[in-house]
Protein backbone atom coordinates (compact mmCIF):
# COMPACT_ATOMS: atom_id res chain seq x y z
CA UNK A 1 0.00 0.00 0.00
CA UNK A 2 1.32 3.51 -0.91
CA UNK A 3 -0.22 6.17 1.74
CA UNK A 4 -0.90 10.43 1.15
CA UNK A 5 -2.96 10.88 4.30
CA UNK A 6 -4.69 13.93 5.25
CA UNK A 7 -5.76 12.50 8.83
CA UNK A 8 -9.73 14.17 9.58
CA UNK A 9 -11.18 14.28 5.73
CA UNK A 10 -12.51 11.93 3.54
CA UNK A 11 -10.27 13.30 0.84
CA UNK A 12 -8.95 10.08 -1.33
CA UNK A 13 -5.27 9.92 -1.01
CA UNK A 14 -2.75 7.95 -2.69
CA UNK A 15 -3.77 4.55 -1.10
CA UNK A 16 -4.35 1.41 -3.04
CA UNK A 17 -5.48 -2.16 -1.65
CA UNK A 18 -5.07 -5.59 -3.50
CA UNK A 19 -5.89 -8.57 -1.96
CA UNK A 20 -6.57 -12.09 -3.09
CA UNK A 21 -9.34 -14.49 -2.70
CA UNK A 22 -10.16 -13.66 1.09
CA UNK A 23 -7.38 -10.58 0.99
CA UNK A 24 -9.46 -8.94 -1.90
CA UNK A 25 -12.59 -9.14 0.75
CA UNK A 26 -10.26 -7.77 3.15
CA UNK A 27 -9.04 -5.00 0.47
CA UNK A 28 -12.97 -3.76 0.32
CA UNK A 29 -13.20 -4.19 4.03
CA UNK A 30 -10.58 -2.03 5.35
CA UNK A 31 -12.77 0.83 3.47
CA UNK A 32 -15.96 -0.60 4.82
CA UNK A 33 -14.49 -0.25 8.13
CA UNK A 34 -13.14 2.73 7.75
CA UNK A 35 -16.74 4.10 7.24
CA UNK A 36 -18.64 1.77 10.18
CA UNK A 37 -16.02 3.39 12.69
CA UNK A 38 -15.58 6.86 11.15
CA UNK A 39 -12.07 7.54 11.33
CA UNK A 40 -11.96 10.19 8.81
CA UNK A 41 -9.28 8.73 6.75
CA UNK A 42 -8.92 9.19 3.08
CA UNK A 43 -10.40 5.79 1.22
CA UNK A 44 -8.50 3.94 -1.13
CA UNK A 45 -7.87 5.50 -4.69
CA UNK A 46 -7.81 2.00 -6.04
CA UNK A 47 -9.22 -1.45 -4.53
CA UNK A 48 -8.48 -4.52 -6.47
CA UNK A 49 -10.02 -7.31 -5.56
CA UNK A 50 -9.41 -11.03 -7.31
CA UNK A 51 -11.82 -13.40 -6.32
CA UNK A 52 -13.13 -11.56 -3.13
CA UNK A 53 -14.45 -14.23 -0.90
CA UNK A 54 -17.35 -13.73 1.53
CA UNK A 55 -19.97 -16.09 3.05
CA UNK A 56 -23.08 -15.79 0.98
CA UNK A 57 -25.85 -14.51 2.80
CA UNK A 58 -29.20 -14.64 0.87
CA UNK A 59 -30.58 -17.76 -1.26
CA UNK A 60 -29.25 -16.69 -5.21
CA UNK A 61 -25.70 -16.03 -4.10
CA UNK A 62 -25.72 -19.31 -2.42
CA UNK A 63 -27.70 -21.12 -5.20
CA UNK A 64 -24.97 -19.25 -7.78
CA UNK A 65 -22.00 -20.65 -5.49
CA UNK A 66 -23.68 -24.06 -5.14
CA UNK A 67 -23.67 -24.11 -9.14
CA UNK A 68 -20.21 -23.37 -9.82
CA UNK A 69 -19.37 -25.91 -7.20
CA UNK A 70 -18.52 -28.99 -10.05
CA UNK A 71 -16.67 -26.20 -11.78
CA UNK A 72 -14.09 -25.28 -8.94
CA UNK A 73 -11.02 -27.44 -8.52
CA UNK A 74 -9.84 -24.89 -5.51
CA UNK A 75 -12.95 -23.88 -3.54
CA UNK A 76 -15.88 -25.92 -2.73
CA UNK A 77 -19.37 -24.32 -2.06
CA UNK A 78 -19.33 -26.84 1.12
CA UNK A 79 -16.41 -24.07 2.97
CA UNK A 80 -18.01 -21.26 1.86
CA UNK A 81 -21.20 -22.30 3.50
CA UNK A 82 -18.93 -23.55 6.97
CA UNK A 83 -16.67 -20.96 6.91
CA UNK A 84 -18.46 -18.60 8.90
CA UNK A 85 -17.99 -20.27 11.81
CA UNK A 86 -14.56 -19.92 11.37
CA UNK A 87 -14.87 -16.19 10.91
CA UNK A 88 -16.64 -15.38 13.80
CA UNK A 89 -13.98 -17.49 15.97
CA UNK A 90 -17.19 -18.07 18.58
CA UNK A 91 -17.20 -14.45 18.69
CA UNK A 92 -21.16 -12.50 18.28
CA UNK A 93 -19.64 -8.85 17.98
CA UNK A 94 -18.38 -9.43 14.33
CA UNK A 95 -19.96 -7.02 11.90
CA UNK A 96 -22.16 -8.48 8.83
CA UNK A 97 -20.06 -6.51 6.44
CA UNK A 98 -16.47 -7.89 7.69
CA UNK A 99 -18.37 -11.61 7.13
CA UNK A 100 -19.80 -11.02 3.75
CA UNK A 101 -18.46 -7.75 2.42
CA UNK A 102 -21.35 -6.86 -0.25
CA UNK A 103 -23.52 -6.24 2.98
CA UNK A 104 -21.27 -2.86 3.58
CA UNK A 105 -21.47 1.13 3.80
CA UNK A 106 -19.86 1.83 0.41
CA UNK A 107 -19.80 5.85 0.81
CA UNK A 108 -16.71 7.27 -0.59
CA UNK A 109 -14.92 4.42 -2.10
CA UNK A 110 -13.89 5.67 -5.89
CA UNK A 111 -13.29 2.27 -7.73
CA UNK A 112 -13.06 -1.08 -7.28
CA UNK A 113 -11.46 -3.79 -9.77
CA UNK A 114 -12.79 -7.48 -9.25
CA UNK A 115 -11.26 -10.12 -11.19
CA UNK A 116 -12.53 -13.31 -10.89
CA UNK A 117 -12.69 -16.57 -13.09
CA UNK A 118 -15.74 -17.34 -14.35
CA UNK A 119 -15.85 -20.63 -12.94
CA UNK A 120 -15.16 -20.37 -9.50
CA UNK A 121 -17.76 -20.68 -6.77
CA UNK A 122 -16.61 -16.75 -5.03
CA UNK A 123 -18.31 -15.55 -8.79
CA UNK A 124 -21.41 -16.39 -7.33
CA UNK A 125 -21.01 -13.45 -5.20
CA UNK A 126 -20.58 -11.12 -8.16
CA UNK A 127 -23.63 -9.74 -8.17
CA UNK A 128 -24.01 -8.93 -4.29
CA UNK A 129 -21.14 -6.98 -5.00
CA UNK A 130 -22.34 -5.23 -8.65
CA UNK A 131 -25.45 -4.26 -6.86
CA UNK A 132 -23.38 -2.42 -3.60
CA UNK A 133 -21.58 -0.22 -6.04
CA UNK A 134 -24.31 0.49 -7.97
CA UNK A 135 -26.29 1.00 -4.66
CA UNK A 136 -23.83 3.80 -3.55
CA UNK A 137 -22.80 4.99 -7.03
CA UNK A 138 -19.29 3.37 -6.69
CA UNK A 139 -17.61 2.93 -9.92
CA UNK A 140 -16.57 -0.84 -10.66
CA UNK A 141 -14.70 -3.17 -13.75
CA UNK A 142 -15.59 -6.36 -13.90
CA UNK A 143 -13.06 -8.58 -15.41
CA UNK A 144 -14.19 -12.25 -15.74
CA UNK A 145 -12.35 -15.18 -17.30
CA UNK A 146 -13.86 -18.24 -18.43
CA UNK A 147 -12.52 -21.86 -17.49
CA UNK A 148 -9.76 -20.80 -15.21
CA UNK A 149 -8.64 -21.87 -11.54
CA UNK A 150 -9.56 -19.26 -8.40
CA UNK A 151 -7.28 -16.42 -8.24
CA UNK A 152 -5.39 -17.79 -11.64
CA UNK A 153 -3.36 -14.40 -11.64
CA UNK A 154 -1.20 -15.00 -8.56
CA UNK A 155 0.51 -17.76 -11.35
CA UNK A 156 1.48 -15.44 -14.37
CA UNK A 157 2.59 -18.77 -16.25
CA UNK A 158 0.19 -18.76 -18.61
CA UNK A 159 -1.47 -16.15 -21.06
CA UNK A 160 -4.61 -15.29 -19.50
CA UNK A 161 -2.70 -14.88 -16.27
CA UNK A 162 -0.17 -12.57 -17.90
CA UNK A 163 -2.51 -10.45 -19.30
CA UNK A 164 -4.83 -10.39 -16.07
CA UNK A 165 -1.45 -9.55 -13.72
CA UNK A 166 -0.23 -6.98 -15.82
CA UNK A 167 -3.86 -5.25 -15.81
CA UNK A 168 -3.31 -5.44 -12.05
CA UNK A 169 0.08 -3.96 -12.04
CA UNK A 170 -0.86 -0.99 -14.00
CA UNK A 171 -4.20 -0.27 -12.04
CA UNK A 172 -1.79 0.08 -9.15
CA UNK A 173 0.85 2.05 -11.05
CA UNK A 174 -1.55 4.48 -11.80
Amino acid sequence: MCFDIEVGTRKAGNVSTCGFSSGGSLAIGIALHNNAIGAGLPQPRHIVAVSPGEVPWNDEEKERMKRLSDTDVMVDYAFMSKVEKFMRHGRTDVPEYLISTSRGDYTGIRKIHFFYSSSEVLYGAKEEYRKACQKYGVAYEIDEKPGIIHCYCMLPYFPEAKETFGKIVEILRK
